[in-house]
């Protein structure tokens, strides 16, 4: 069965971005030495994921990044990138039940979701996510963006898998509990 992942560095305190949507604060907990899963879940997944601001954010870090995996992009805002041409890149909006459900129809394999705090909100609210794949960096950021906005997921995730990773980062690796 395919499932629907979300894969992020998130701060003790539940930050994914710091102050003012900063996102590249985790960067330094990368190493060319690990991959953190990385391989794995592409060569898993058959599609992504994004919010806009997530986007936007890799668009400005590595405009180069090719699109390996049909990535779409979920926006209001869809003719701002009205005349950006990156191949398997899709700007979609809507409902987003029937986004996720035409993306995996579209799609055999996971669908990985790369953020951002909102869309992965939503989709937990909805009850769409299947797994999390939570990369906890040891810092401390006491403000910006939040992953969890109120969302009530103690009680519907099971941890299946811990690693610790020589970076400083802890990937705690939860499923959603069956009914």
């Amino acid at each position: 069965m395919f499932k629907t992942i979300f894969y992020g560095v998130i701060s003790l305190d539940g930050y994914l971005a710091a102050e003012g949507g900063e996102m590249g604060w985790a960067e330094k907990y990368l190493s060319e030495d690990e991959d953190f899963g990385w391989m794995e879940l592409i060569s898993s997944s058959g599609s992504v994921l994004m919010g806009r601001k997530t986007f936007e954010f890799e668009l400005q870090t590595t405009p180069e990044l090719d699109r390996i995996l049909p990535t779409y992009v979920l926006t209001e805002q869809p003719l701002k990138f009205d005349g950006l041409r990156i191949p398997n890149l899709h700007f979609i909006s809507g409902d987003l039940r029937e986004v996720v459900a035409t993306i995996k129809a579209k799609h055999p394999g996971h669908l990985f979701v790369g953020g951002g705090a909102m869309l992965v909100d939503t989709l937990l609210v909805m009850g769409l996510i299947d797994e999390l794949r939570l990369f906890i960096a040891p810092d401390i950021l006491s403000s910006g963006i939040r992953l969890f906005k109120g969302s009530t997921v103690r009680e519907q995730f099971n941890l299946i898998q811990s690693k610790s990773y020589a970076s400083g980062l802890t990937e705690l690796r939860l499923e959603k509990q069956k009914n």
